[in-house]
């Protein structure tokens, strides 16, 4: 009994690890008020140019005029105009047509590499993975392009003319110290004129997109995120209404998003061609005379915690720790306590592991007395095996009889690993998701514990540390128990291969641990 409930804690581990996405797949949150529209035929025949109508369907709306952009003959004379603006933390690019085509974040490089190019958050490429943030008129495209009129240290005032000669005004401002933009847009003599901003990225990698983290379309809105596949967006659009909010493209570690005022309504929408995909919204603005003024936010930086609250707005939700956010969260807030001490993120992992051991000290210790007790009866089992053969119900009620009278509870072995398993998840997407964990260094030839050990030593020591607590364990009397028990050192041992090696680094620490304290348990009642 004793044998087989380990050996279904093992399985169990085994089934979470490989089958994450069916014990816990993350469907896309939706309101009950989002509404799901079919792409019109209009939208899966356009071609990939990056200047579509965002949404096809709102030109069947009454109230919604279909959105144009700049033709095509004069798309490439617009694009050549770039104008930049920056601050201490970044550059932003934009072009003739309005297109937020570039911004370049000055503390952060590509990989650990010394010339390593800066991070880019958003970015043009005529074939490979683009970001950018584009955004136009209702029902109008720009006859003449942008062009500057005025421009300071950190903020610039461009205008563009419409096709129906109103001129479109743009102010761009950063701030020291911050990641995010303000841009307010004019249509002089626009009253009731409409403007849609969306962040658009084309051509991504979708595999990138899993069971354990979302990378793409993402939104707060009414409080409640949403994040919808690249391929649910390839068969249907996605509408949704909320106050405020924001909206957004993001991958592992930074994120594009369109913030919205908090007392405004706005329609948002998602949609995809297999190619390109839009997080947008449409703004209604509000009027100054006969102008219609149109204000926003955008950030386009880090997805640090810290960072993304300081921005507000709720950005910081971006960090989906999923189903073990509970233990996730006071988690990555005691790691960075402890980094603050120690600014050494392999370091304050050993420690966070000690302080977990701690914290869990009694169960464990009593799991331990559990499995030595069981260790102690091993003779015995061995024996009734022997004595009742395959007469497995005499051999059930005649264990149980021997559990019951030297008081062994037969589940007490499990605990620990029931114990770890939400443990080692909530720590998995801390440090995975963690930006201040990307390109942290260790010690010696682990120089970012993000990422793979590059020389697999961590996760061979774990697999040793892992067949050394099998060996303490009691061992089944079934020969293939006793075979099945055997292969699951190297099975994990092939599993961790691939996983960061911080985790690879916490799973050795509490492995060594824990066989520190079952030999203490196993000497203080004499088990051999």
């Amino acid at each position: 009994m004793e044998q087989r409930n380990i050996i279904l804690a093992f399985a169990l581990s085994m089934v979470v690890l490989l089958g994450w996405s069916a014990l816990f797949p993350q469907q896309p949150q939706q309101e009950a008020a989002v509404q799901q529209v079919v792409q019109s035929p209009a939208d899966a025949n356009q071609k990939d140019s990056g200047a579509e109508p965002p949404l096809a369907e709102m030109a069947s709306t009454p109230d919604h005029a279909a959105v144009q952009q700049v033709s095509p003959s004069s798309s490439s004379l617009f694009s050549d105009k770039k104008f930049t603006v920056s601050n201490d933390l970044m550059s932003l690019t934009m072009d003739g047509k309005g297109w937020f085509v570039q911004s370049v974040l000055k503390n952060y490089r590509e990989s650990i590499e010394s010339d390593s190019a800066n991070e880019k958050v958003l970015s043009m490429s005529d074939d490979g993975r683009s970001v950018y943030v584009n955004s136009g008129v209702m029902g109008q495209s720009i006859k003449q392009p942008f062009h500057v009129t005025d421009q300071s240290a950190h903020a610039m005032v461009l205008q563009a003319e419409l096709e129906n000669g109103q001129v479109w005004q743009r102010t761009i401002s950063l701030v020291q110290g911050s990641y995010i933009v303000d841009v307010e847009d004019k249509i002089i003599g626009g009253a009731g004129q409409k403007i849609y901003r969306q962040v658009v990225e084309r051509h991504p990698d979708k595999k990138l997109n899993t069971f354990y983290e979302h990378m793409g379309p993402t939104a707060l809105l009414d409080g409640k995120l949403t994040e919808p596949d690249y391929d649910d967006l390839d068969k249907e659009s996605v509408r949704m209404a909320a106050v405020g909010g924001w909206t957004a493209i993001m991958n592992r570690y930074f994120i594009a998003a369109l913030i919205s005022n908090k007392d405004q309504d706005y329609p948002y929408y998602f949609k995809g061609d297999g190619r390109s995909y839009q997080a947008g919204l449409i703004d209604d603005g509000k009027l100054e005379g006969s102008d219609a003024v149109f204000h926003a936010r955008m950030y386009l930086g880090p997805k640090s915690i810290a960072v993304l609250q300081q921005a507000g707005e709720g950005l910081e939700r971006s960090v989906d720790y999923g189903w073990f956010a509970f233990i996730a969260k006071p988690m990555h807030s005691f790691l960075f306590w402890m980094y603050g001490l120690l600014p050494n993120f392999g370091w304050c992992i050993i420690l966070l592991v000690l302080c977990i051991k701690i914290l869990f000290f009694w169960p464990t210790q009593k799991s331990y007395e559990s499995m030595a007790a069981m260790r102690k009866l091993q003779p015995e089992l061995t024996r009734m095996k022997d004595l009742y053969g395959d007469d497995r119900q005499k051999m059930s009620q005649e264990m149980m009889s021997l559990y019951k009278k030297h008081k062994v509870n037969p589940l007490g072995g499990c605990l620990p690993i029931l114990i770890q398993i939400p443990v080692f998840f909530a720590l998995y997407k801390v440090l995975l998701m963690s930006i201040e964990m990307r390109q942290a260094p260790f010690i010696g030839w682990i120089h970012d514990l993000s990422v793979q050990d590059p020389y697999f030593v961590l996760p061979v020591l774990m697999g040793a540390s892992m067949y050394i607590q099998q060996k303490l364990n009691p061992q089944p009397p079934d020969p293939m128990q006793a075979k099945i028990m055997q292969f699951l050192p190297p099975v994990f041992t092939i599993l961790f291969l691939f996983f960061p090696a911080g985790l690879v680094l916490y799973w050795v620490v509490n492995n060594t641990l824990s066989i520190m304290q079952q030999k203490l348990v196993m000497k203080r009642m004499n088990v051999e």
